[in-house]
C-alpha cells in the first residue's frame, strides 16, 4: 500500500535541522517510509540559508537522498491559474508557495508548513499540527 506523499516546506525543514522535537520524529518516520518529496524551490531556499561550506556539504548530501518532485510545464500553468484566482479574490500569495502547491497537487501530496499562505491556495492538502503532535 502506498502512503500519502508529503512535501515538507522550508519553514519545517528549518525546525527539523534545529532538532525541534515537534517535527523530528514525524519527518524521520516519513523519510524512512519514503513518503517525503522535495522540490527545487525548497532545495534552493535551504541551501541559500546555510552558514558555512561544511553545513552546505552536509545539507547537499542529505537533500540528495530525498525523492525529488520535478517542476514541469503543467505546474507553471496551474500556478498561473491559482495566482489569477487568488488575485480575483484580493488575496496575495508568493509565487513560490503557489508553485509548491501546484507540484503537491499534481503529485497528490500534502504539504507540511508553518507558512500561513498555503491556507489560501485551492485544492491543497495540508498536514495539520495539533497540540499533541502532527496528524
Amino acid at each position: 500500500m502506498e502512503h500519502q506523499k508529503i512535501i515538507i516546506d522550508t519553514s519545517i525543514w528549518i525546525e527539523y535541522f534545529k532538532n525541534n522535537q515537534d517535527y523530528v520524529p514525524f519527518i524521520e518516520d516519513n523519510l524512512n517510509l519514503e513518503n517525503i518529496l522535495i522540490t527545487g524551490l525548497i532545495i534552493s531556499e535551504l541551501l541559500h540559508g546555510v552558514k558555512s561550506k561544511r553545513e552546505y556539504k552536509l545539507l547537499s548530501d542529505s537533500i540528495s537522498a530525498i525523492p525529488y518532485a520535478e517542476c514541469i510545464y503543467e505546474d507553471w500553468i496551474t500556478t498561473g491559474k491559482m495566482l489569477y484566482n487568488l488575485k480575483k479574490k484580493g488575496i496575495s500569495v508568493p509565487l513560490t508557495d503557489v508553485l509548491i502547491s501546484a507540484i503537491a497537487i499534481r503529485h497528490d501530496a500534502s504539504v507540511l508548513t508553518l507558512d500561513k499562505h498555503f491556507k489560501s491556495t485551492d485544492k491543497i492538502k495540508l498536514v495539520i499540527l495539533e497540540p499533541e503532535g502532527i496528524h
